[in-house]
């Protein structure tokens, strides 16, 4: 069963309000270990997975090691040992659903799934963020309304990120030179966490866009940069960014895979249809992208076979560096032409 938040956005007491209607509609949900699902009208549609859920669900044990595997969101290693998950307090479903209702200042059209884990994920011990997809951290106890609403709402700036700037140099360049950032940056292992870029926007889109509880702090994690509300134009530029995600306001088109699952190649077809013909040859290039079930980009493609109304790109199963890769499954996004598609294929061991 799965239950629709009404629409709305919560401001000042309102949040009390919103609260209390979630409750109820967490309630009904639980019983059932069901999904819940909140649309806002900045036009995000949310579903947040209990823990109960995903223990139900999409926990797999596998060599000693629980992960959390979902179809699209991919998979997630949780540990296990000390404290155990009975000592864990998973995040509050309802306090997560007001932070998300209580975004405003933007409109957008993006799913996103958040994962309420029953267990720390074993790579980074916090919450994290991946393409469309969050996973809140437990703690020891119940945590504060407050860090609930700003972290979640600091991971949706994540998300928003990813949906509407990333991929894009053109946006990310204007945003840089906006908020007076250098116009490169060295990897993220080089940088401390609060100069990263993406931390910053994505601190940026939590301050400029959340709701009462997400910004009660009054500040941003990179103390020594002015709040973004002192950046003229930089909420009209964001949400700018925010009303055309999805790679650049890109058509959602029909894509497939075939063979899959596949032992060598993996032909991916995109079709394009009659948005092919008005472009023409000044169309830009199709790209191709393949994740790992972590999200990581491991091979980018580009110039396929154009014809017929679809956009053809082949995959040999190989990484970047020419090795093969892994058997497992993996995720892929193929744009051109003004559409976009995505997917999932199998590659199987030779």
């Amino acid at each position: 069963m799965t239950r629709r938040g009404a629409k709305g956005i919560a401001s000042g007491d309102a949040i009390g309000i919103v609260l209390a209607s979630v409750v109820g509609l967490l309630a009904l949900a639980s019983a059932a270990r069901a999904s819940l699902v909140v649309t806002t009208d900045t036009g995000l549609r949310v579903t947040i997975h209990s823990a109960d859920d995903i223990q139900a669900r999409w926990l797999v044990d596998r060599d000693g090691r629980t992960w959390l595997e979902h179809p699209f969101a991919g998979a997630v290693e949780l540990e296990t040992e000390q404290p155990s998950w009975s000592q864990l307090v998973p995040v509050a479903a309802d306090v997560v659903a007001a932070a998300v209702m209580a975004m405003h200042g933007f409109q957008t059209a993006l799913d996103v799934d958040i994962f309420l884990l029953p267990g720390y994920p074993a790579a980074v011990r916090s919450s994290f963020a991946r393409r469309d997809a969050i996973f809140l951290a437990p703690g020891l106890a119940p945590q504060a309304a407050e860090t609930v609403a700003y972290v979640t709402t600091h991971e949706l700036g994540h998300v928003l990120c990813w949906a509407a700037v990333d991929g894009r140099p053109a946006r990310w360049a204007a945003y840089r030179e906006l908020r007076g950032l250098p116009a490169e940056q060295l990897a993220p292992s080089q940088v401390a966490h609060a100069e990263r870029h993406r931390e910053i926007i994505a601190e940026d889109i939590r301050f400029l866009f959340g709701g009462p509880l997400a910004v009660a702090s009054g500040t941003i994690e990179n103390a020594r940069l002015p709040l973004p509300t002192a950046i003229a134009g930089l909420q009209e530029l964001l949400a700018a960014f925010l009303a055309d995600p999805l790679a650049g306001g890109l058509l959602a088109a029909p894509s497939s895979v075939y063979p899959n699952p596949c032992r060598a190649a993996a032909t991916i077809e995109l079709q394009t249809g009659a948005t092919l013909a008005k472009q023409g040859a000044s169309a830009p290039a199709s790209v191709l992208e393949i994740f790992d079930a972590r999200g990581r980009l491991i091979r980018r493609l580009s110039n396929g076979r154009t014809a017929n109304g679809r956009v053809t790109v082949v995959w040999d199963g190989n990484l970047a560096d020419g090795k093969r890769a892994p058997a497992g499954q993996y995720l892929y996004r193929i744009t051109g032409h003004g559409c976009t598609g995505s997917g999932k294929l199998l590659l199987l061991a030779r």
